[in-house]
């Protein structure tokens, strides 16, 4: 397609191809290192972050245990839990240090794991604890802290308002695995235990025990945002956000849902939960968070058994790094896509150059071609080459004017002299033609004793004269034939006629004589009633010369077949004979000017190479085709075709 434009163009295209793949390239590139980059970058930081906010969890937990392990040396606690003092006086104070450490629930229990006070409404007492994990280590000796689930029973009994505090209605989330459930009654709680010791004997008396629900508890995870992350919003949205799974539900959290109440009781999608919760593995990459893709990072909340009971959750808002990418990249493209622009215009400056000497010579080769021999290119730009091909362009243009008019001198010559020799050998070759009929009727009556008994010498001799003048006879009925063609005489007459009764038998009175000296058998396998609409005396020669050449290279005793045939659409005529046949590598070769075959028969007897030649002639003339088939040694077999007219209508 591209090599039917103009020179220009396609050297434009060229040009512009090869800019703008490199610069598609190019900016392919950029983009895939810069979103690389910037990709690695938020998933480094809020690496970062999951592990900053962890730690300020963590420190959470220490803290509890900590400020418990002060209250566990009071000397009131010990008295109370030796039994010495009841535990309403201790109440007040601990109820206070509730408060002060910011804690859902403070109790103690016995070292059977009793409960014998606690310091929220409405301070029930007498039930076991020992079952919880945090405490039974403390009963142990052993100080204990860590994320623990508890009923909503068990919140009851701590404190009033905690297990309704814990209760979580499950909402509609996009990409959240199906549950059975669609509420979480227990709650996930924050807790620490420590142990009270008897000073004198170091003996476990009892465990303080603490904690903090997580469900609802804002206030931890704002400050864990709030430390972490830098900015809280980024075009109105969340930036940083923290949560608190327990299980798959958010439970704590600064995600917002669209309504800009906090995202309780969505759920984390099937992927990640699938990943963090059934896998224990981190999560880190880009998720979809409620309403918005963030940069996130998760990983398993487990408890002091190590089983998993939620997911902490920290990510950064995509949008930002998305529009830094952006940035960053129109940046960088923006030269790119200009350069690209003004190299193109270049190219477009460059073609023209380039092209304009090319185009004037292609114009003056051009104009050449069509005849205007006297035309010389001019205004080639002053490029030393360019100056040397346009000069050696008109050179070339005067040799070709000069050997042209050389050239139609001789060729008027030839034309004259070919005109003369076409007539002399017409004129010769008719006369002679008549002249020679005349001796081969003749020497014919001769041989077959018309005239008188002669020996067998004579005979022998008269056969070889007949064979001999019939050879010429032919070669000049040819060059007659190719003198009409050569002078253009040669127009096809059509008109409708039955093949046998005007073509067939007037022309094998011609052929049989040399057929039965050679003893040969002639089929007709044409019916009666074929007819075609073709030239008489053209079709004529064409079945003359074919069935000279079946005699003539067709073996002695052998058959000679003539078939026709017909269709809705043209006719089909052939000529089949035994014999020697002819090799395959001189089939394409046969119907050339002056073409004779090579082969054992052949070269007893050269003819002029006119017949096949002249047959395709006179075929074509009349818009058919003949070819050649053969085996040799066996068999060769000339057909043709005749179209049939359009308005086909038979005479009867």
């Amino acid at each position: 397609m591209l090599n039917h434009l103009p020179l220009a163009q396609r050297i434009f295209l060229a040009f512009a191809a090869v800019v703008i793949l490199l610069g598609l390239f190019t900016a392919l590139l950029t983009t895939r290192l810069v979103s690389r980059s910037v990709v690695r970058e938020a998933q480094n930081r809020v690496t970062m972050n999951l592990r900053a906010a962890r730690a300020l969890y963590q420190q959470e937990l220490e803290a509890r245990l900590t400020t418990l392990e002060v209250l566990a040396n009071q000397p009131l606690i010990v008295t109370i839990l030796k039994g010495d003092e009841t535990p309403h006086g201790l109440l007040k104070n601990l109820q206070g240090r509730r408060q002060l450490l910011n804690l859902d629930f403070l109790s103690v229990c016995d070292s059977k794991g009793k409960v014998l006070l606690r310091t929220h409404p409405q301070y029930q007492s007498g039930d076991t604890v020992a079952s919880r994990l945090v405490v039974r280590r403390a009963l142990t000796g052993y100080a204990a802290s860590g994320t623990i689930l508890l009923s909503a029973e068990a919140l009851a009994q701590e404190g009033r308002g905690l297990a309704e505090q814990a209760f979580v209605l499950f909402l509609p989330t996009p990409r959240a695995k199906p549950r059975v459930d669609s509420v979480e009654t227990s709650g996930l709680c924050m807790m620490a235990a420590v142990p009270v010791l008897d000073p004198e004997s170091g003996k476990v008396l009892g465990a303080i025990y603490g904690g903090s629900l997580l469900t609802r508890n804002f206030s931890l995870v704002d400050r864990i945002r709030d430390l972490v992350f830098e900015a809280r919003e980024y075009k109105g949205k969340e930036f940083g956000t923290v949560t608190i799974f327990q299980r798959d539900v958010r439970v704590a959290t600064n995600v917002l849902r669209p309504d800009g109440t906090r995202a309780i009781g969505t759920r984390v999608s099937a992927e990640v939960f699938n990943r963090v919760f059934d896998h224990g593995r981190p999560w880190l990459d880009r998720a979809f968070v409620v309403h918005d893709w963030y940069i996130s990072a998760y990983e398993p909340i487990r408890d002091p058994k190590d089983r998993i009971v939620g997911i902490f959750y920290v990510g950064l808002l995509e949008a930002k790094y998305t529009d830094i990418r952006n940035n960053v990249l129109y940046n960088l493209l923006l030269p790119l896509v200009f350069g690209v622009l003004v190299v193109l215009g270049v190219s477009v400056v460059v073609a023209r150059r380039l092209s304009r000497p090319i185009h004037l010579l292609v114009e003056g080769a051009q104009r050449l071609t069509s005849g205007e021999l006297a035309y010389r290119v001019r205004g080639i730009p002053s490029s030393r080459e360019l100056v040397q091909l346009n000069e050696h362009f008109n050179r070339m243009a005067d040799a070709i004017q000069t050997r042209d008019a050389e050239l139609r001198q001789t060729n008027d010559e030839l034309q004259r002299v070919n005109r003369n020799y076409m007539e002399i050998l017409g004129f010769v070759s008719h006369e002679i033609k008549n002249a020679l009929g005349n001796l081969i009727g003749s020497a014919s009556l001769l041989h077959n004793e018309k005239l008188g008994p002669v020996n067998k010498r004579q005979k022998d001799m008269l056969a070889i004269f007949l064979r001999n003048s019939e050879r010429i006879r032919d070669m000049i009925r040819n060059y007659l034939d190719l003198s009409r063609i050569e002078k253009g005489e040669l127009q096809a007459q059509k008109r409708w006629f039955k093949f046998n009764e005007t073509i067939l038998e007037p022309v094998l009175p011609e052929i049989t004589p040399a057929a039965e000296s050679k003893g040969m058998r002639l089929d007709r396998a044409v019916p009666d009633r074929f007819q075609i609409y073709a030239d008489p005396d053209l079709l004529k020669v064409v079945i003359v010369n074919l069935l000279t050449n079946a005699v003539k290279y067709g073996k002695e005793g052998g058959t000679i077949r003539v078939n026709a045939e017909t269709s809705d659409e043209e006719w089909l005529v052939g000529v089949w004979n035994e014999g020697e046949g002819i090799p395959e590598e001189q089939i394409p070769n046969l119907f050339n000017k002056f073409s004779r075959l090579d082969t054992d028969v052949s070269s007893h007897g050269q003819g002029s190479g006119l017949g096949l030649y002249i047959t395709k002639e006179f075929i074509e003339k009349q818009g058919g085709k003949i070819w050649g088939e053969s085996s040799h040694g066996e068999w060769a077999w000339f057909q043709f075709r005749l179209p049939r007219p359009a308005d086909n209508v038979l005479e009867s």
